[in-house]
């Protein structure tokens, strides 16, 4: 088929779905081209203005909006909030169109330094399409969430180049170990280096172990975050590239057997087997449940790693702070990082920030 004609019809079908047309025309692309040159936010300092948005889920307390502002500004920042952070459209902080152009806005602003996640939750898988990419790789920023948040940060480097980073949303713990590898991330243009985990049982970590999964180095760019939100993203436009990647992965709430379906999901896709490494982060409360009836029966997690990751024979390690923690790690997704499964250490080798 003709570009001119494919582009026709692909504005057809994206009317139909009520989608941009650049959505749908994106799949024809080689996915060569959609590979942009990385661009490396401005790093933040004390008395940056931070703009909080809410792109996934509501928040039901305006306190907890207040205590989110307390907390931003207590990490010597000023703040602004998003137009739509306290609109309510079912389980989501507004519709799709709002909460995407909280966030369009957000990069448009000359005052705006940049840009936190209220929370995560749901839904911002249904707003990822209407967001402006390109004004967005006009205008950089730093752009920080974690769990639903996924999706909107690997779309944004996927479409952009942009580095985004997977950390604390505004309603996070910001102990001692968050805001040092906060810091580390956004403060300073030089690479986090090597990855220390906090010592065992400080706050709600009893267990920081890193355990080895295979053997061997890996390096490659960081990418990753929430393991049922990479999943999701197969298949559509916004799929992530993994090939060649340092993919890390957290989970939360999800039973075993979940863990199991989208571990092999991403076996038999191919896509583990194409990564230069894989880093496994804290799977939180991710047990079988008391009322499922092979509750006695089934695997634990770590036994899933050992079968779905072990064999692949790449660089893998898991129980790095990564996840829903107090102890958070910021992972800067779009920079070189190497795993190294024997001496079991992830080492953050480029700069995030320029």
């Amino acid at each position: 088929m003709e570009r001119r004609s494919f582009l026709a019809h692909a504005a057809a079908a994206a009317a139909a779905l009520g989608l941009p047309a650049s959505v749908l025309a994106a799949e024809t692309v080689p996915r060569r081209t959609l590979r942009r040159r990385t661009i490396k936010p401005k790093a933040l300092k004390p008395g940056d203005t931070i703009g909080i948005i809410a792109p996934a889920s509501y928040v039901e307390k305006q306190a907890d909006i207040d205590e989110a502002r307390s907390t931003i500004e207590g990490l010597g920042f000023t703040t602004v909030f998003g137009g739509h952070v306290s609109d309510r459209y079912g389980y989501l902080a507004g519709g799709d169109r709002d909460r995407a152009e909280d966030v369009n806005a957000m990069f448009r602003r000359k005052d705006v330094n940049g840009i936190i996640c209220l929370r995560g939750g749901w839904g911002c898988l249904r707003m990822i399409p209407y967001l402006d990419y390109a004004m967005i790789r006009r205008h950089p920023k730093v752009i920080m969430g974690y769990s639903d948040i996924t999706t909107m940060l690997n779309a944004i480097y996927h479409r952009t180049g942009l580095v985004t980073f997977h950390g604390p949303v505004a309603i996070s713990t910001f102990n001692e170990y968050t805001n040092e590898y906060l810091k580390k991330a956004v403060f300073t243009p030089k690479p986090i280096g090597l990855v220390v985990q906090p010592p065992a049982g400080t706050d709600d970590t009893p267990d920081t172990s890193i355990v080895s999964l295979g053997k061997g180095r890996g390096s490659g760019p960081l990418v990753g975050g929430n393991l049922s939100l990479i999943v999701t993203m197969l298949g559509t436009p916004f799929e992530i590239d993994l090939r060649g990647k340092v993919l890390f992965l957290e989970e939360v709430d999800e039973e075993p057997y979940r863990v199991d379906r989208m571990l092999t999901h991403l076996w038999m896709t191919g896509h583990l087997q194409r990564l230069a490494g894989l880093v496994i982060g804290k799977f939180h409360n991710c047990v079988p449940k008391k009322n499922n009836p092979e509750y006695t029966s089934s695997f634990t997690v770590e036994e899933l790693f050992q079968q779905r990751i072990v064999p692949l024979g790449i660089p893998a390690i898991s129980g790095v702070m990564i996840g829903h923690i107090k102890n958070k790690l910021t992972m800067p997704i779009g920079v070189r990082a190497t795993v190294d499964a024997d001496a079991k250490t992830l080492t953050i080798t480029e700069a995030a920030v320029s």
